[in-house]
């Protein structure tokens, strides 16, 4: 019988899944993250291998008997990116067979068994993709502003510094912020937050526990009425509904519905629903018969579909409807 590993790796954390021909998920294990830009190799790789043991362990497999694997990786953006990645994994499984794809494409396959549409990852960052009905692809850098892409947990998080900053200078509209991410980030004054943001450059990974706490905060003020709050989601919305919208509009494929897949914890765990409105609102602008969905099981569900795709296994239909089934009953601590 076929066993297939998939794994989801990202910046905050990695999920490995294995499953056998039939869509049955018999073990998972969840690590650090593997996003190797911001963790360097080593430590990618160490991340990657303890939630490959553990799936392996869980499911009573020996890695010897993986026909397949596919590895969806947050980091995989530039060709020296997956020669990198290419070389770290073989290092650590010299017999596998695999496969190294963006983490967007097994975001989108969790969401969706379509073979064309879009997909948008909101977590610690966001990265987009789309896929035409000929077969024809883009997948965005994944690496920021800079280059183009935005959105993510990092957007939010600096647009609610800067109105902090402003509602506390008397140069913006007073929110409810300003308080807020004094407590968070457990500084007595912006004089004080100005100062440490100057020290290290505008980096959080010191207080990156404290910082993550702005996201859910800002999503509970909008709810409670902040109104600069509500509009930092909107414009959040905007920004990704407009990427993967154009990105669509490229491909020349904006007048077929299709499915947009919403991927990441801004999308699924986000208490209000200001930016999933904005968000369809702006990508209707340009794919005005999208269908969006959310995922029916975790990313690294999606990469082992993925993997039996790649084997031609069937991996649609009643195969899928079990892989959605058994990973949802599973218990993975941390998740």
């Amino acid at each position: 019988m076929p066993f297939i590993l998939g794994v989801d790796g990202g910046a905050t954390k990695t999920l490995a899944v294995v499953g056998d021909d039939t869509g049955r998920i018999l073990g998972a294990g969840l690590g650090g993250p593997t996003n190797y830009q911001i963790t360097g190799i080593e430590i990618a790789m160490e991340n990657l291998n303890s939630a490959v043991s553990t799936a392996l362990g869980k499911a009573g497999i020996n890695l010897d008997k993986l026909d397949y694997a596919v590895f969806g990786l947050a980091g995989a953006d530039f060709p020296i990116d997956f020669q990198n990645l290419t070389a770290g994994i073989q290092d650590l499984y010299p017999d596998l067979k695999f496969e190294i794809t963006n983490d967007t494409w097994v975001g989108f396959r969790s969401g969706t068994q379509e073979d064309y549409g879009g997909v948008v990852i909101a977590g610690t960052g966001a990265n987009f993709a789309a896929a035409a009905p000929d077969g024809r692809k883009i997948t965005g850098r994944g690496m920021g502003y800079e280059w183009g892409g935005e959105g993510g947990a990092g957007y939010l998080i600096r647009s609610t510094l800067h109105y902090a900053f402003r509602s506390n200078d008397g140069t913006g509209p007073k929110t409810r912020l300003e308080q807020v991410v004094l407590s968070l980030l457990e500084f007595e004054s912006y004089d004080d937050l100005s100062l440490y943001m100057y020290q290290v450059q505008g980096k959080f990974s010191k207080i990156y526990m404290q910082a993550a706490a702005i996201v859910p905060a800002v999503f509970q003020l909008a709810n409670e009425g902040d109104e600069v709050c509500m509009d930092i989601l909107i414009s959040l919305g905007q920004v990704m509904g407009d990427i993967i919208g154009r990105m669509i509009r490229t491909l020349g494929s904006w007048q077929e519905p299709q499915d947009i897949v919403m991927v990441g914890s801004l999308f699924t765990k986000g208490a209000n629903p200001l930016l999933k409105d904005a968000f369809r609102l702006a990508c209707h602008r340009f794919v005005p018969f999208a269908r969006f969905k959310e995922p029916e099981l975790e990313p690294a569900g999606g990469a082992f579909l993925m993997g039996l795709e790649k084997q031609g296994l069937p991996a649609k239909g009643k195969v899928r409807e079990r892989a959605i089934a058994t990973l949802g009953e599973m218990e993975i601590p941390g998740l």
